[in-house]
């Protein structure tokens, strides 16, 4: 108990507790950037306008009908009628044709092409979607861990002030060599510049939260001490694979990549197959010139047209080779993605199961390292140790709480990496996560100068 309020006194030098301030969660941080986010609002673009592909496709197959009309002047001469009243006429006309497409495997072989070209849209703006969820945590993060980075250079920089303090009125009195003055102010000196650097860090941390939801944000929750950590479950790295070969929406968009690449070849290979389509037209004609079949003709047509292709100049030849190239690729990419993605989850399991031991390990180090600086100042103040040797045991300590405010960060990142390897992250672990924020525990943007 007494090491975990150590930790927080430490790493709440720059947090602000008042309740006034309101800091964003990370819930309020995505439901914003679903809103704003630029690279979601483009994958969102794109998708739609893929989606539109099954409608194109489909209309192929589907009866079309058009209309034309045309209307035309005429002048007409002739030497046994030079009346030029009786050589002026207008001729006019309309039609309306009905196609209806009744063998056509190119047609019907691109409408099923394009639904695996809507659901490799699907799968691209899940992925993306997921991504979004990815990038708001890491931002989100990147600014816990700027702030705890903060947090231990200015209590480092404290306690060395407090030294140089205790040092110089020492040095007053005799009790120690103008050495032990000297490094001490090399040591406040070099803190500083330490704290110079993480201010900026810090500040600088908050500036893609304006990209991601449109606004400036300053003021954010800081994630709880009592934040569980634990292993993966299932405690099974085989069932995560599993998982991610069922889930993972690259994998998703490389398989329907894959289906349309062979819908692709047998469209290529339609080119030296015949087609078939049904025609219906009703027409109706006016002239003003004498006919044997009289002014007006109406008519109306019934025909069966067959087109069967012969010769392209190798166009036909060409299109099969190189739609073989693509399915080709497609299997390359897919092959390609699978072993990514498991390389990915197995990655990312080792990485979790090492967090763990990692956050417990630094824990116990903060321990350690306040047992060792209170022993060293024990003997500093007995004379069996220098002033070194206590700086460098502060600086242990503040070293050891940051890492250990770090590594519960990366162990939160890795988490959601591996939920979005297997194609499981959706915004309720956000949500769920957000709840593990304290909000009244809050960080603000750094603006200080120091000095």
């Amino acid at each position: 108990m007494k090491i975990r309020q150590t930790i927080a006194r430490t790493l709440g030098a720059v947090i602000l507790t008042s309740a006034s301030v309101h800091a964003e969660t990370l819930e309020e941080i995505y439901n914003l950037a679903v809103i704003n986010d630029p690279q979601l609002g483009a994958a969102q673009a794109v998708f739609l306008s893929q989606n539109e592909v099954v409608t194109q496709s489909r209309a192929r197959i589907l009866p079309n009908v058009s209309l034309v009309g045309q209307t035309s002047n005429n002048m007409r001469r002739s030497p046994t009628n030079p009346s030029p009243a009786a050589s002026n006429f207008n001729d006019h006309n309309w039609a309306a044709v009905l196609n209806q497409p009744i063998f056509r495997l190119d047609s019907w072989y691109r409408f099923q092409q394009s639904k695996s070209i809507q659901a490799e849209a699907i799968a691209n703006f899940s992925a993306e979607q997921q991504a979004l969820l990815v990038r708001v945590s890491q931002t989100y993060f990147s600014i816990l861990d700027a702030n705890a980075a903060l947090s231990a250079t200015n209590a480092e920089r404290n306690a060395v002030q407090r030294q140089l303090e205790q040092v110089q009125q020492r040095f007053d009195v005799g009790l120690v060599a103008i050495t032990d003055v000297l490094e001490s102010q090399a040591a406040y000196d070099s803190s500083t510049v330490n704290v110079i650097e993480s201010e900026g860090a810090q500040s600088t941390a908050f500036e893609p939260l304006l990209r991601l939801t449109g606004r400036n944000l300053t003021v954010v929750s800081a994630l709880v001490e009592d934040f569980p950590i634990k292993a993966p479950d299932p405690k099974n790295e085989d069932a995560w694979v599993d998982t991610a070969f069922q889930n993972n929406y690259s994998l998703l968009a490389a398989r329907a990549k894959l289906r349309s690449a062979e819908r692709g070849l047998q469209i290529a290979k339609t080119g030296h197959y015949p087609t078939i389509d049904g025609q219906v037209a009703w027409a109706h004609n006016v002239s003003g010139s004498n006919n044997l079949l009289g002014n007006k003709i109406d008519q109306r047509s019934l025909s069966l047209n067959l087109n069967v292709p012969i010769y392209q100049g190798g166009g036909v030849k060409s299109a099969v080779k190189q739609a073989g190239y693509n399915l080709d690729a497609a299997r390359q990419n897919l092959d390609l993605v699978e072993k990514q993605v498991a390389e990915a989850t197995r990655i990312l399991y080792t990485a979790i199961n090492t967090d763990v031991a990692r956050v417990r390990a630094r824990l116990r180090g903060i321990e350690s390292s306040q047992s060792a600086l209170d022993a060293t100042q024990t003997g500093y103040e007995v004379g069996t140790r220098n002033i070194v040797d206590v700086l460098n045991a502060q600086q242990s300590l503040y070293l050891s709480q940051f890492q250990y405010a770090k590594a519960r960060y990366t162990y939160v990142i890795d988490t959601l990496l591996l939920k979005q390897s297997v194609g499981t992250l959706n915004p309720e672990d956000l949500y769920a996560l957000s709840r593990f924020l304290d909000d009244k525990e809050t960080i603000s943007r750094n603006t200080a100068t120091t000095r």
